[in-house]
């Protein structure tokens, strides 16, 4: 959900993942920032956090700085690739002062303690540029680590006006330490035009093309990286009616896939439901099956909240779950009209064998218009297994055991 227009929102985590061919165990698994275990992703039952109540806390706070002080958003979480039990986040936000620009920051934590969160005090690192395309606003879309250019890809959606409308590739190393190198000096963008931008030809139909999940996957038949990017769109189908798949070999020079066996011949990957819109998400991989987890704004975003969609393959095959799943009025003992209203730009992390739940979340507003909100970065542990659907893995969610 991003500012100012009125139907914007916002790797289980966007957004994108990663998997290195004979890597070790690492500390977190994450989806949308690229880096799992070496030989797949794990399931584990992690123990409850309570016997009667969700664990949920703000970990990066509105009134922390002025250029984020209207909404803070699009967690994306590493382990450090060079520093063990050391978390990155790099996340995006908006200033109270002007609604019509954002930027990315940076931020780090212990595995031990997902919780706690310290800012770097050179933020923002990341901003419009001067001229171009991405000169108007910036939303982060997916950061992933690549460890045979030891550099971090950061995938945005950027726009010369208000509204993103293509994306994006710009590009970090990760030097000495992983983190304190990353730097407005450092972060170089690829190009000078957008790696993916709206396709107005037929079958597409697309005015808006933004909000891109990036997943990559090692082919062992090929030998080579297969990438993945699930974007969102505007078009004749509608404003933000679902989500359409491209791909690539190097992550810089992508192809689209239009969907023929979509019902509604929209070209999607999966059938969206009707009034709802589909913004910033996550893609995953839960040991046999690819997760994405989307903000969804259910009638014309009346209630935003965490959907999910789940395959067994990259490309086909995908459905989506019933978006009442993930539905933060379930999250007993934490959920407040007050806080958890709206939630969006979901993300799952496994951090040190347990799943959590990183999201922006705000009160319902008292005009009752999601964009008036102040929206916070929470964090919230999950201990409910839940089923998805025959022959995929099951998912932890918040909620008790």
């Amino acid at each position: 959900m991003q500012y100012p227009y009125c139907v914007l929102m916002c790797v289980l985590i966007v957004g994108a993942l990663a998997v290195w061919p004979g890597g070790s165990d690492a500390d977190v698994v994450v989806g949308k920032t690229g880096v799992a275990r070496g030989d797949g992703t794990v399931n584990s039952p992690p123990p409850p956090t309570s016997d009667h109540t969700i664990r949920g806390e703000i970990v990066l706070a509105r009134a922390d700085h002025d250029w984020m002080s209207q909404q803070i958003e699009e967690p994306c979480i590493l382990p450090n690739p060079k520093v063990p039990g050391r978390l990155i986040m790099f996340y995006g936000a908006v200033p109270a002062s002007n609604r019509n620009t954002a930027a990315i920051g940076k931020a780090w934590a212990d595995t031990k303690d997902p919780f706690q969160w310290h800012q770097d005090e050179h933020n923002p690192i990341f901003t419009p540029s001067k001229a171009g395309w991405d000169s108007g606003s910036i939303r982060l879309d997916t950061v992933l680590y690549i460890p045979e250019e030891d550099a971090y890809y950061i995938y945005y959606s950027g726009t010369t006006g208000t509204v993103q409308d293509r994306i994006g590739l710009a590009v970090c190393p990760a030097g000495n330490d992983g983190y304190s190198d990353i730097t407005t000096a450092t972060i170089s963008r690829h190009g000078s035009a957008p790696v993916l931008a709206p396709e107005a030809a037929a079958p597409y139909h697309e005015d808006m093309a933004s909000q891109a999940a990036v997943l990559r996957e090692w082919n062992t038949d090929a030998q080579r990286w297969d990438w993945y990017m699930y974007y969102s769109y505007r078009g004749k189908d509608g404003v933000l009616p679902g989500i359409r798949l491209a791909t690539s070999q190097d992550g810089k020079t992508w192809t689209r896939h239009y969907n023929q066996d979509d019902p509604r011949g929209m070209g999607q990957i999966f059938e969206s439901s009707p009034g709802a819109y589909y913004e910033w998400h996550q893609v995953l991989k839960v040991d046999n099956t690819y997760v994405l987890c989307i903000e969804v704004g259910v009638d014309r975003g009346a209630r935003w909240r965490p959907g999910l969609a789940v395959s067994t393959d990259p490309v086909k095959g995908w459905k989506q779950l019933n978006l009442d799943t993930v539905l933060q009025t379930q999250w007993h003992g934490l959920y407040d009209d007050r806080t958890l209203y709206h939630v969006a730009t979901p993300a799952f992390y496994l951090i040190g064998g347990k799943w959590y739940l990183f999201v922006q979340a705000c009160g319902r507003p008292a005009n009752d218009n999601y964009i008036d909100g102040g929206w916070e970065m929470w964090a919230i542990a999950c201990d409910k297994r839940v089923p998805t659907l025959p022959g995929c893995a099951d998912l932890y969610i918040p909620g008790l055991p």
